[in-house]
């Protein structure tokens, strides 16, 4: 998960650089390599430390370990920034999909 996240944002920074460079990259196709990156790395990331408080027992909800923190740090990104729900309108709009 790690590696198709990094991955997948290298893409979208490369796109922006080729894109300001004039090397005929679209802003619709950067935008949408861009929501794809975050949508991926987010859920990811929530996914890694749900398993990660999981591991932990009881001891993943005590402020005293680090896993409580990466868990709420992880659902904030899922929420700010545009949240995954609007990711995927993003994503799906830019695959000519039909919208709600």
């Amino acid at each position: 998960m790690l590696e198709a996240s990094r991955l997948l944002t290298y893409k979208a920074a490369a796109m922006k650089d080729a894109m300001d460079a004039g090397a005929g990259v679209s802003t619709k196709d950067f935008k949408q390599a861009a929501a794809i990156a975050k949508l991926y790395s987010t859920e990811s990331a929530v996914t890694a430390t749900r398993i990660a408080t999981q591991i932990f027992g009881g001891y993943g909800f005590m402020e005293e370990y680090p896993v409580v923190r990466f868990y709420r740090d992880a659902k904030v990104l899922e929420i700010g920034e545009g949240t995954s729900e609007i990711q995927r309108m993003l994503i799906a709009r830019g695959l000519g999909l039909p919208v709600e």
